[in-house]
């Protein structure tokens, strides 16, 4: 059940990568509707808390365990900042986004979709 679990991961994360890497506008406009909207941010926060934990738990027999631990970890940090951030700090963050430049957000799916297609690789030969 767990790589069922970690299979779909991958996969939205995967998809996620790939949005980003091919119109990067959509990052800014996805970060947009995170950080301001309460009811988004609440249940994408869940979501990404579960995944890190997941990731964190359920890869433990993998091959490359070190590395999906810390990219849980990562994940549920990132999620309880964004869940626990005041609205100061949440509209400061998304106008520091608004000025990266759009290669920036395509480098940032390209290494999304690494690690999908990585953690794909390592549930299927090691899974």
């Amino acid at each position: 059940m767990a790589d069922l679990f970690m299979g779909l991961t991958s996969l939205a994360w995967g998809l996620a990568g790939l949005t980003v890497a091919i119109v990067p506008a959509l990052a800014l406009v996805w970060a947009r509707r995170i950080l301001l909207d309460p009811w988004p941010r609440f249940w994408f926060g869940q979501t990404i808390l579960l995944i890190g934990l997941l990731l964190m738990i359920g890869t433990t027999g993998l091959t490359g365990f070190w590395v999906w631990a810390v990219c849980g970890a990562l994940a549920a940090i990132k999620a309880c900042l964004l869940l626990g951030a005041p609205a100061s700090w949440r509209e400061r963050t998304l106008r520091w986004l608004g000025t990266w430049p759009p290669w920036l957000y395509r480098v940032g799916g390209m290494i999304d979709l690494v690690f999908a297609v990585c953690l794909a690789a390592d549930l299927i030969l090691h899974g």
